[in-house]
């Protein structure tokens, strides 16, 4: 074929062509030896000083393969591959004797093309895809012989590139199996995260919203050190299956970290998202029987909503993260807003200083004293951590402390801290010899109440500063006590059997106090403020918590109202029966200078409030 008078024109099936050129993944890629091999080869059998494996893209040719040639890519208008595509093979002898060839770019500047021979290479399915092709600077004819030569190179690099594509999908096909976690057999976040963006186009197309949650599992690794990987897996995989039910409602699941998943939901109206939500998460946080054990789950959900928080799988993502970080919006639910990403760096700042606030003794410990009902006498205080930053300003202990508790270093420092400081001013009080021993408690997060060697640390600690553990009460929330209560119970009968005193904070705010409270190892019962606050008007207030006390009693243990503030609750809360009082009404946490004089002036001083 010595010459063509055709124009290039778009294919019938161009869509088709470029669709199997763009799905072989071989456009803009390095370069490779094994095709590079064939170029030089074939430039030095034709002696030819341009040869060249080229692709033909909608708006340009792309050379795979070159010698003789420095770029990497021309426009359709400089190439004479594109108008090779409707013919098997193309040869121009003579560029300047072509009607259509003289005037073309390529032939009168540079490159300066006089001959040119390519041979069309196809994709997998048979659609032109680009050419194996020779060029020369000066014009010259192919014989039999090695134009045949020329079309065999042109099917050993077709086979190449098939062999490529195969390979490819090989590879891709082994990376799908890999982005599955091993434990759960859920995909992993890239995975997860090419479902949502589907989700997304589908959710736009629709007109509905998208819910994306990221569940945070918080006591995983409490599970993981009681039980074992083994047991912790069972867990995660027991999730799973919750999470994939089919009744429940989720369009997509994937496995983000260890203890942590992410999850699609779709709803029309933003009305109905907490009672979507809602029984997901207390599907989740059902109890799980394990070996005879009842382990219960405690999972929070941050929650993007798409399109009010993006329409990216990486905004939705990465923001139902984030508002894991801000506040609880209901229960166990975080709702994205711009002020939780606020929140977000203010945490990330908090964390970051934290640790090197406890190692140098920044914080301040304050006390809040402990006052029988009668107004009798002070039986002892509440220590509580404190924190002025130079950068951050003041930091509250609901800012620093649920950051600890999920740093298992920083939880650990912050504990080991409040205990010696504790220690350290037990020896200062009480004021003379013959007074009776003041008890002093702290507060200990759920995660270093299911360390190994608990016990033995903290008695450790008390040596070390000659203090008796029968001046030490330990407050546990019910959350620490949720994970495991069979091992919960363990732990607290050896701290008793060591003369240390249980005290179980918040009392009422969590799932079933009352069914395992008469199987808690504890001496004090702290009833929670928000039982305390509608004292003494409203009358249902007042016989929850008289019954409150009537049980506590019943079960010999003594009784602590949290959060009095009024005269009128003081009153009736001694009539009911209630043992001990802490709250504003008495004195705010203080320092451990004005904790002495209140020491020192209760009762004759002036009321212990205005300290």
């Amino acid at each position: 074929m010595d010459d063509t008078h055709e124009h290039f024109i778009r294919l019938k099936d161009e869509d088709a062509r470029l669709t199997e050129l763009r799905s072989l993944d071989i456009l803009d890629t390095l370069q490779e030896e094994h095709f590079d091999r064939y170029t030089r080869l074939v430039s030095q059998v034709f002696n030819a000083s341009i040869a060249v494996i080229s692709l033909i893209d909608e708006n340009r040719q792309w050379f795979k393969s070159s010698v003789g040639i420095e770029a990497r890519e021309m426009p359709h208008e400089l190439s004479f591959c594109v108008h090779a595509l409707e013919h098997g093979y193309l040869e121009v002898s003579d560029t300047l004797e072509s009607d259509f060839f003289r005037q073309h770019k390529a032939v009168t500047s540079s490159p300066c093309i006089r001959f040119y021979a390519g041979v069309v290479l196809h994709g997998p399915n048979g659609h032109a895809i680009g050419t194996l092709c020779i060029s020369d600077t000066q014009p010259r004819a192919l014989n039999e012989v090695e134009r045949s030569w020329l079309i065999a190179f042109g099917n050993i690099v077709e086979e190449q590139i098939h062999l490529r594509s195969q390979l490819f999908n090989v590879r891709h096909q082994a990376n799908r199996i890999n982005q599955r976690d091993v434990r759960t057999g859920l995909p992993d976040e890239t995975l997860f995260g090419e479902t949502l963006k589907n989700l997304i186009q589908l959710a736009q197309t629709e007109s509905y919203h998208l819910v994306v949650l990221h569940l945070r599992m918080n006591n995983l690794d409490e599970i993981s050190r009681l039980y074992g990987r083994e047991n912790r897996n069972a867990i995660l995989k027991c999730l799973t299956d919750r999470l994939t039910s089919p009744d429940i409602g989720i369009l997509a699941v994937g496995n983000m970290d260890i203890d942590r998943f992410g999850a699609v939901v779709s709803i029309y109206s933003l009305r109905d998202l907490f009672g979507v939500i809602k029984p997901i998460i207390n599907k989740l946080n059902a109890a799980i029987d394990l070996n005879g054990h009842t382990i219960r789950p405690n999972i929070d959900v941050g929650i993007s909503v798409s399109p009010e928080d993006g329409i990216s799988p990486e905004d939705l993502l990465e923001r139902a993260r984030a508002a894991l970080k801000g506040p609880k919006t209901y229960e166990n639910i975080h709702i994205f807003t711009h002020r939780t990403e606020e929140s977000a760096l203010r945490r990330h700042k908090i964390e970051q200083r934290l640790e090197s606030a406890l190692r140098g003794r920044k914080l301040r410990q304050h006390y809040q004293p402990l006052v029988l009902a009668d107004s009798s006498g002070v039986m002892g205080f509440e220590a509580l951590a404190r924190w002025q930053d130079k950068s951050l300003g003041t930091v509250s202990p609901g800012e620093f402390v649920p950051i600890a508790e999920k740093n298992a270093r920083l939880s650990r420092l912050l504990t080991d801290w409040s205990l010696g400081c504790v220690c350290e001013k037990a020896h200062h009080w009480p004021i003379k010899p013959s007074d009776p021993p003041l008890k002093l408690s702290i507060n200990i997060p759920a995660n270093q109440f299911y360390q190994r060697n608990f016990v033995g640390h903290i008695l450790q600690t008390l040596e070390e500063h000659d203090l008796a553990p029968q001046r030490l009460t330990l407050e546990l929330t019910e959350e620490s006590l949720l994970t495991d209560i069979d091992s919960a119970v363990l732990t607290m009968r050896k701290l008793r059997e060591s003369g240390i005193s249980l005290a179980l904070d918040d009392f009422g705010t969590g799932y079933s106090s009352l069914s395992y409270l008469k199987r808690l190892p504890v001496d004090v019962l702290k009833i929670d403020k928000s039982f305390i606050d509608d004292l003494p008007h409203d009358a249902k207030a007042v016989n929850l918590v008289s019954g409150i006390v009537r049980i506590a009693h019943g079960l010999g243990l003594e009784v602590v109202a949290e959060g009095v503030e009024y005269a009128a609750q003081q009153k009736l809360l001694h009539e009911i029966g209630c043992d001990i009082l802490q709250g504003y009404l008495f004195s705010r946490p203080v320092d451990a200078e004005s904790a002495l004089t209140f020491l020192t002036t209760w009762p004759a001083g002036p009321h212990p409030a205005a300290i």
